[in-house]
């Protein structure tokens, strides 16, 4: 008898559902947009199902970096009495049930807050060796589970080129900055002058005094790596600093740049080497015109 008013239930709930797709209330004249009728539908079956499921709208590909802390959530809901388990795939390793934690690292931990859906295994500090799949058990008959993968990423930035760049007052100064680590989010990347944040030039056309294109521009692009160029046109004195590519999920990288009236670094080098050269030879012609200054005026009488 419950079961047949359950699935009368769930039948007038789809009834309802359809009507009102049919009526343009969703997905229609409403401007409600092409996710409406999944929403919708998820709320009827929320009202009316008696029994736990699983939210499906949580990410389920997680990508942390070493070091960081890790959240894995998993979402059940109308859970009722029922409670959830966290197991390790790799090794099958039971890592908690309920609010219980079932192993000596530390680092792991589960947390709910009163009457929450959600569901979170927490690892501090999460290392490489954390990385692989983790399942979220719902102990019904028979059982649910979801899965979810963790990526845990040692990423680190690297600026194309050498340590030390130099270039001539007035020209462009290109600086690209990637991260190999992917394909998982990765955020995005800043750069910095020093310690101050790096903001490209804007235009605005009601501006005339600004140039196009900008003088400083950033420009950033995911392909194999996630990249990101630093423009400078026209180089200025000014411009000359220690430049920093900071990710916000990476370690960072940094270059010098020195910006030049000199047309060749280089020579300005060799020009120092020959200065302390020539400061080397200076000095001994000068010990040497003493020594004969001093053989001449002081001769011993050797025969007193």
């Amino acid at each position: 008898m419950q079961s047949a008013i359950i699935s009368s239930l769930f039948l007038l709930a789809n009834l309802h559902f359809n009507h009102h797709k049919a009526t343009g209330i969703i997905n229609g004249g409403g401007g409600g947009g092409t996710g409406g009728g999944g929403s919708y539908q998820h709320s009827i079956i929320k009202k009316f199902s008696p029994h736990p499921y699983f939210d499906f709208d949580v990410p389920r590909n997680i990508t942390t970096r070493v070091g960081q802390t890790a959240f894995i959530n998993c979402r059940v809901e109308q859970i009722g009495d029922k409670w959830v388990s966290w197991i390790r795939k790799r090794d099958l390793h039971i890592l908690s049930a309920g609010m219980v934690v079932y192993t000596s690292d530390e680092r792991f931990q589960v947390t709910r807050s009163e009457k929450s859906e959600i569901w979170t295994m927490q690892i501090k500090f999460a290392q490489q060796r954390d990385s692989g799949a983790y399942e979220c058990q719902v102990n019904t008959v028979p059982k649910m589970s979801m899965t979810f993968q963790l990526n845990v990423v040692e990423a680190k930035a690297l600026i194309l080129g050498p340590t030390d760049i130099y270039v001539k007052i007035g020209s462009a100064v290109t600086l690209t900055c990637i991260i190999t680590q992917g394909p998982h989010d990765l955020g995005t990347i800043y750069w910095y002058r020093g310690t101050n944040i790096i903001k490209p030039t804007e235009t605005h056309p009601n501006e005339t005094s600004i140039a196009y294109p900008p003088r400083i521009s950033v420009d950033l692009k995911w392909t194999e790596a996630l990249t990101s160029r630093l423009k400078i046109l026209d180089a200025k004195l000014s411009d000359s600093g220690n430049y920093t590519c900071m990710p916000t999920s990476a370690e960072a990288s940094s270059v010098m740049v020195h910006v030049l009236n000199e047309e060749n670094p280089a020579a300005m080098q060799r020009g120092g080497s020959i200065a302390r050269h020539s400061t080397t030879t200076c000095q001994l012609y000068l010990w040497a015109v003493l020594v004969v200054l001093f053989s001449r005026y002081y001769r011993p009488d050797w025969h007193s």
